[in-house]
């Protein structure tokens, strides 16, 4: 799997999400054990928008940096799914929700590789 691939492969899940935020807000509610109201269900799409701007900004990446791909795989690979983890974490430590393995185990999963990925030729 080249960096490219997985640059790919985080649009495919971030517009993955976006779409679930719109149309199975009950599922994404379901992991972290959260309660679907009318008002997260609104919050929801909102948050749709972005995570269909990272999918669009992953999948365009390549393209865009051609030579500074590790830099941005090191920001948005690593960094940026750091936080999603850290932000989870935090949320879980507080009881705030639950254990998520559809958000959390492909996030870290996704850190992991770019985190080999930009390394690996250094």
């Amino acid at each position: 799997m080249t960096l490219t691939h997985l640059f790919r492969a985080q649009a495919l899940f971030a517009w993955l999400w976006a779409v679930m935020l719109w149309f199975a807000p009950e599922m994404v509610a379901q992991g972290p054990g959260w309660e679907v109201t009318p008002d997260a269900i609104s919050f929801g799409q909102v948050v749709s928008v972005p995570m269909f701007g990272i999918g669009m900004i992953s999948w365009m990446a390549p393209t865009w940096v051609v030579d500074n791909l590790k830099k941005l795989g090191m920001l948005m690979g690593v960094y940026i799914n750091g936080l999603f983890i850290a932000v989870q974490l935090f949320h879980i430590s507080t009881g705030a929700s639950t254990f998520d393995p559809l958000g959390m185990i492909p996030t870290i999963i996704f850190a992991a590789l770019f985190f080999w990925k930009c390394r690996a030729a250094d």
